[in-house]
């Protein structure tokens, strides 16, 4: 059966156990035979028999066949017995945190702490490979998010944060939505900025309410990224770029085996870029080192830091008298700065340090240990636009804020996990304790800026004086304990979850403590060969801070979502469909006479995600999805505000990607994409209705030897897109292309 390869040019016998890796095959040949000889690329949907031809190319080596997944590699000329010293080349397992092989992956943790199946998974879950990111030359998170189904990016935050909503409701890592490697980033959404996508090797969201693994969240799910960790065999490489908006690049990813004990990883990366808006850029520095030590087949142990530094600004937008409705002052472009070039930016530095440990304790038994401390600060300038001046619209008022974010500390997740057997059934059970313990600061100072004729700026304010708006410092303790049973008697698989949370926070001397229980419970029923429909319910929790008008601590906000679904997976080919309904409860909420709101909102959240990805023939690669959402707010003390929908969710969203490897000629490559974003409205601002837009993606790319050549054009078009909320637009990004020359070795 044909199966997605991806080997890049390097010698031969590396070559060939790449192959037997990703295949499962059994390939055997003589170390002399194929000594000091090298093999060129081979990419797409292909057999074993095909690949290994493809590789042994030129080399005066042929192939013999005992069967579909066993081969010998000779000479050409060479008769008889191969000598006695061979090597065999095995598959190497894939594992739930390793390279996703294509666009499908098969396994993930995310959903269970353990490496799990997807197809025995309870609960909906996107997972992004590093291949795809590459294909689509993503350079944030929400960038490589943009062909899943359900998920939308803050336009605002598009180069500052990992602002994202799922299912309608927002994650970011304030409200417990984004992981790194399975821990808490760092407990701050403002201090954090984004993740670099080159140096992660997937990209997981959790959908839904997952509070049972991760503690406080937002109902909408969990975005746990993945790092790039040493791999056995690892195939080098380096970028060069450039392209749109000034952009210029290097990146570089290196790693080899030191000996049978030791495996080490360098990636790093360097970015200068302007952005669609004047005045601001998209510089960063990335360094990511780690090194595996592996003793025995029992224990594994990684130490992996990273070191990042962004300079960027805040994107405030533009006001939607000018770009979402008709002005008589004229339009104002996607381009237009509301700043002031010499004092917006945001200029974010990062560190961390941690290891992962693995460790057999006994057939059956094993020990799983996480822990990262972060260093992390945010020095940010923005202007605020205030509002027109009555006596010239064109005009605004403006000011200044100086806003510094940090956050410093420790996380950490502890689990013992047991395989084992009762009367005939299958468990795989965890238990687990998650602690963190951050320290975050907020400092904003504000002075007043001189107005800007948006229509026709001209910069040079100055901020006046700065006086302290407010200076917090918190610190946050937060330990989880969690119990799981993944249960499996025949076809069926059962999964339970319980936690139980303390959040311990002190802000300015004031502490509040709160406390939750959550569960989860799910059904998979594998009714044929690769098709499972599934079931589950879950829970989620957020804390509130703050105390009502009578002095009552608030409830943490509680999340429920019930989901109905189905898998199918067929070889490398995996689709999805999932039903869901996800309600959000004791949401805070003004009442008209009282200073302080009241926790009798509620938002509910219902839909259907589509997902497929995979092969789909030889040598082509399709990513396929649609979702149905319908956010709205159901409770509130606003009657004008029941049945609204949430901020920026569409109620349709769609896109189809699809590459075509071997096009015309070996080595050729075209992908093709379009998304498709429904209308929305200006939630909260003037009402008004903000279109439909469709935008078109290009790949163009040439393999030859160990040199990739590529062309990536983002918004093919140069459609003009806007997103609204408050009387306030943000334009998406113009058209974007980006040259790329990649040697693999």
């Amino acid at each position: 059966m044909p199966k997605a390869i991806s080997i890049a040019a390097q010698p031969l016998d590396k070559a060939i156990a790449a192959l037997a890796r990703q295949t499962g095959a059994q390939i055997v040949y003589s170390t002399a035979v194929v000594e000091a000889k090298t093999a060129p690329a081979v990419r797409g949907t292909l057999t074993v028999r095909e690949a290994l031809q493809q590789l042994l190319a030129g080399s005066g080596l042929v192939l013999r066949a005992q069967d579909d997944q066993t081969f010998t590699v000779v000479r050409a000329e060479q008769q008889g017995a191969l000598p006695t010293v061979t090597v065999a080349a095995g598959a190497e397992q894939p594992t739930a945190t390793g390279p996703v092989r294509g666009y499908a992956a098969r396994l993930s943790a995310s959903a269970t702490k353990m490496d799990t199946p997807l197809l025995e998974t309870p609960q909906s879950i996107t997972v992004v490979g590093a291949e795809q990111i590459a294909d689509q030359k993503a350079q944030s998170v929400a960038e490589a998010l943009a062909y899943a189904p359900g998920v939308m990016a803050d336009p605002g935050y598009s180069n500052s944060y990992d602002v994202l909503y799922s299912r309608g409701f927002r994650l970011q890592d304030g409200n417990g939505g984004v992981y790194r490697d399975g821990l808490k980033l760092g407990g701050s959404g403002w201090a954090t900025g984004q993740q670099e996508p080159y140096g992660l090797e997937r990209i997981e969201l959790l959908k839904g309410a997952a509070s049972v693994l991760y503690g406080a969240a937002a109902p909408g799910g969990v975005l746990n990224v993945v790092t790039k960790q040493p791999q056995q065999d690892h195939v080098n490489e380096v970028i060069a770029e450039g392209g749109s908006y000034q952009h210029r690049a290097l990146a570089a990813d290196l790693g080899r085996k030191l000996s049978d004990d030791w495996a080490v990883r360098l990636v790093v990366l360097t970015r200068n870029a302007d952005t669609v808006v004047d005045h601001i850029p998209n510089n960063t520095r990335y360094v990511a080192p780690s090194l595996r030590w592996t003793p025995s087949a029992d224990t594994s142990l990684t130490l992996q830091a990273h070191h990042v530094e962004r300079r960027t600004a805040y994107i405030w937008g533009v006001p939607a008298e000018g770009s979402l409705l008709p002005s008589p002052h004229g339009k104002l472009p996607r381009e237009r700065f509301v700043g002031e070039p010499g004092f917006d930016h945001q200029d974010t530095t990062q560190s961390s340090f941690g290891w992962l440990l693995t460790h057999k304790l006994a057939e059956g038994l094993s020990l799983h240990h996480g822990l990262r401390w972060i260093d992390s600060e945010n020095h940010i300038g923005f202007t605020n636009l205030r509002g027109p001046d009555p006596a010239d619209p064109r005009v605004y008022q403006r000011r200044a804020f100086d806003e510094l974010e940090t956050t410093r500390g420790v996380s950490a997740d502890t689990r013992v996990q047991a395989e084992f057997d009762t009367a005939g059934v299958r468990h795989k059970a965890v238990a687990g304790l998650d602690l963190s313990n951050h320290r975050i600061g907020s400092k904003w100072q504000v002075a007043s800026l001189g107005p800007l004729n948006l229509f026709n700026p001209v910069y040079g304010a100055t901020p006046g004086s700065f006086s302290l708006a407010f200076d917090d410092r918190e610190h946050q303790r937060r330990a989880g304990f969690y119990v799981q049973d993944q249960i499996k008697f025949g076809a069926l698989t059962a999964l339970a979850g319980l936690r139980r949370d303390e959040v311990n926070s002190t802000l300015n001397g004031e502490s509040e403590k709160t406390g939750a229980t959550t569960g989860r419970i799910g059904l998979v029923w594998e009714v044929a060969p690769g098709l499972a429909p599934f079931a589950s319910w879950s829970q989620s929790f957020e804390p509130v801070s703050g105390t009502d008008n009578e002095g009552q601590r608030y409830k943490p906000t509680r999340g429920e979502q019930a989901e109905l679904g189905i898998r199918w997976l067929r070889g490398e080919f995996m689709a999805s469909a999932a039903l869901f309904d996800l309600t959000q409860t004791n949401v805070l909420k003004n009442r008209p006479g009282l200073d302080k709101s009241v926790q009798t909102g509620e938002v509910r959240s219902r839909g259907l995600e589509l997902e497929a990805k995979g092969p789909i023939a030889r040598n082509v690669h399709l990513i396929a999805s649609y979702a149905y959402t319908n956010a709205k707010t159901t409770r509130s003390e606003n009657a004008s505000e029941i049945g609204q929908p949430v901020s920026y969710q569409p109620r349709h969203q769609a896109a189809l990607w699809a590459r075509f490897d071997h096009v015309l000629m070996q080595g050729l490559q075209v992908g093709v994409g379009a998304r498709y974003l429904g209308s929305t409205s200006d939630r909260d601002g003037t009402g008004a209705g903000v279109p439909a837009f469709t935008t078109l993606d290009l790949l163009i790319g040439y393999t030859t030897g160990p040199w990739t050549m590529r062309l990536n054009i983002n918004n093919l078009t140069d459609k003009t897109t806007l997103l609204c909320t408050g009387g306030w637009c943000t334009y998406g990004d113009g058209r974007r292309a980006t040259a790329s020359v990649a040697y693999r070795w």
